[in-house]
């Protein structure tokens, strides 16, 4: 009969059995034999309950997401664009002064590579407030001209900030986003909570194993990563987990 990797796991984890079997004096063979090799070892029952909870909170969160997706359309008509007096260049990263839709992902604009950073109602006021002072310590009329001219900019700026963030605050009450964004947040708490109980379990079987690898998975795609993207360290833990998963299903590494 081949050895396949499967078997060849189990006889690594059978081995430190098999071992002392041998040093109390009994055949190394027949404690291999006892473990029946060629029968899959199941997983831990408790790790098994684990793992059906992973995969609940994961639905909740789909479910939770798909709702979303429906709202954002339903009300992207009415989402406004920021004012161009009050947006940056520079957004699209993970920084929390993107242009963001109702669902919370930036907008990138028409014939725009990137989506844009905003300016809060904070900086914009300060903005405008200080260009006001400039304007009254300046005695040179051409540069007291320059100097008005920024200030009714920032104050226009200023007023169209306070409208637009008043606006998104509207449909945000109004679509019940709110409470949506919280169950994902919800289920995100949960997915963290049982990976960590599945990553702390002792391993005891290629199935535990495979578990294991599955909560990898799961935890990673529920925290934005790209799985298909990473080649470098951030990306190894994930390539190790479809690793143990293809073998887990019978397949070659």
């Amino acid at each position: 009969m081949s050895t396949t990797r499967r078997t060849f796991l189990r006889h690594v984890a059978v081995a430190p059995t098999a071992a002392a079997a041998s040093i109390a004096g009994q055949p190394a063979w027949a404690a291999l034999q006892s473990n029946n090799l060629d029968a899959p070892a199941p997983a831990h029952p408790d790790l098994v309950a684990l793992s059906s909870l992973l995969r609940d909170a994961t639905g909740e969160r789909k479910a939770a997401l798909d709702t979303m997706e429906w709202l954002v359309a339903e009300w992207r008509h009415r989402w406004p664009l920021a004012p161009d007096g009050i947006t940056l260049p520079g957004g699209g990263g993970s920084g929390s002064d993107n242009e963001v839709d109702l669902g919370g992902r930036p907008v990138v604009r028409p014939g725009e590579a990137r989506g844009r950073r905003l300016r809060n109602v904070e900086t914009l006021a300060t903005l405008a407030e200080n260009m006001a002072a400039s304007v009254d310590r300046t005695r040179n009329e051409k540069e007291r001209a320059r100097r008005q001219a920024a200030a009714d900019r920032y104050s226009r700026d200023l007023r169209d900030g306070v409208e637009y963030y008043r606006e998104i605050e509207r449909i945000k009450e109004a679509s019940g986003v709110r409470g949506i964004d919280a169950r994902v947040k919800a289920a995100d708490r949960e997915i963290t909570r049982l990976c960590k109980e599945i990553m702390a379990f002792p391993v005891q079987s290629l199935a535990c194993l495979a578990i294991k690898a599955e909560a990898v998975e799961t935890w990673i795609e529920a925290n934005s990563y790209d799985l298909g993207e990473y080649n470098d360290i951030f990306g190894w833990p994930v390539f190790f987990a479809r690793d143990i998963l293809t073998i887990a299903n019978g397949g070659a590494a």
